[in-house]
């Protein structure tokens, strides 16, 4: 492992465990047994290593999420395949939350370069849950918001360790999400916000 990824590496895994404020670029430096001229050389500034893991942990997330959907046949498939991916991801032993999320809370207001950042990456994942149904379905683009804010608020669920135990329940309210019938007009003033229910 050359350097630079091993900054990389442990950056990522201080970031998720203690949060982007909270870890220092000394920690970083003697966690990594690197120099801080490497780590500046390579790098730059401390925002700017965020950013890169911020980056590279997105391309991660994109090609197995990616990979993951694309083995699936269909729509229900796919939302099952997503599913199953989020609750391993909840169970695995370094699982503290989504760290875009806490890039969003913790640089608002601070460093937009961060912020847009993570914007970049919910952008893309409301994206990919769009591309699991089938061309042309109606309701496509409501449905695709919905379960977006449901797995959103299922991995905050998780990081409070409130998912164990439940993910049949989690399954269930998933597939009536995907399955619901939203008329396309309807489904279209909602997302525009003209209306604030669905019939």
């Amino acid at each position: 492992m050359n350097k630079k990824e091993q900054i990389l590496d442990t950056a990522e895994a201080l970031f998720n465990t203690l949060g982007y404020t909270a870890v220092g670029v000394d920690l970083i430096r003697d966690k990594a047994k690197v120099s801080k001229t490497s780590m500046y050389r390579h790098f730059g500034s401390k925002n700017k290593l965020i950013e890169a893991v911020l980056i590279r942990r997105h391309q991660c997330l994109e090609a197995e999420l990616t990979a993951v959907i694309s083995a699936a046949a269909n729509p229900d498939k796919r939302l099952e395949a997503i599913l199953d991916w989020h609750f391993s991801w909840f169970r695995a032993a370094d699982f503290k939350g989504c760290m875009f999320m806490h890039a969003l809370a913790e640089f608002r207001g601070h460093d937009e370069i961060l912020v847009q950042q993570a914007m970049v990456h919910k952008a893309w994942l409301k994206s990919l849950l769009h591309s699991i149904f089938e061309p042309g379905e109606p309701g496509v683009e409501a449905k695709t918001e919905v379960i977006l804010t449901f797995l959103e608020g299922m991995t905050v669920r998780a990081e409070f360790g409130e998912v164990t135990g439940c993910e049949e329940v989690y399954r269930l309210g998933a597939r009536a999400l995907a399955a619901k019938s939203f008329s396309a007009n309807k489904a279209r003033a909602v997302t525009e916000g003209k209306t604030d229910s669905f019939n």
